[in-house]
């Protein structure tokens, strides 16, 4: 089990492709009528391999997380277009007093827990169930001018 570690500390490059490869065989495992799909499976190899501490380039990182985020508007963009066409106005007020109350909600538990900013956009993070969040703090973090080590905090 050792080598393993080692060998991924080594190419950790290699992380990204067995968290893929082991996403889709557990995604595919079925219990009765439920399996948790191929989506779900690379996210969870994902939370779990990603447990092991690598460091992988912020580019790649970026990459496949951008690829993620095609493939799932890919997937579920028709489906989109096709629900505004029957019940389209009705949504986007629902989605926008969601987005709303769902950004309020967490300023205002961030104010009163004394967040820092980085906390705050994990607690927006996890809260929405939106790991976009995650990329988009992620980035404007790294925007800001200030030093590393104010960043990495």
């Amino acid at each position: 089990m050792e080598w393993i570690n080692k060998t991924l500390h080594t190419y950790p490059e290699l992380a990204i492709f067995l968290t893929l490869a082991l996403g889709f065989v557990i995604g595919r495992l079925k219990f009765k009528s439920f399996s948790l799909g191929n989506v779900t499976g690379v996210l969870l190899m994902g939370v779990v391999i990603g447990q092991l501490d690598l460091t992988i380039n912020p580019i790649v990182k970026s990459t496949f997380f951008l690829i993620f985020l095609f493939a799932v508007g890919y997937s579920v963009g028709p489906q989109f277009i096709h629900s505004l066409k029957k019940e389209g106005l009705p949504q986007i007020a629902f989605a926008a007093i969601i987005c709303v109350l769902c950004l309020g909600v967490t300023w205002a538990a961030a104010i009163i827990a004394k967040f820092d900013v980085g906390n705050a956009a994990g607690l927006l993070a996890g809260a929405n169930t939106i790991s976009a969040v995650i990329g988009v703090a992620t980035d404007s973090i790294n925007q800001l001018p200030v030093d590393a080590a104010q960043k990495q905090a």
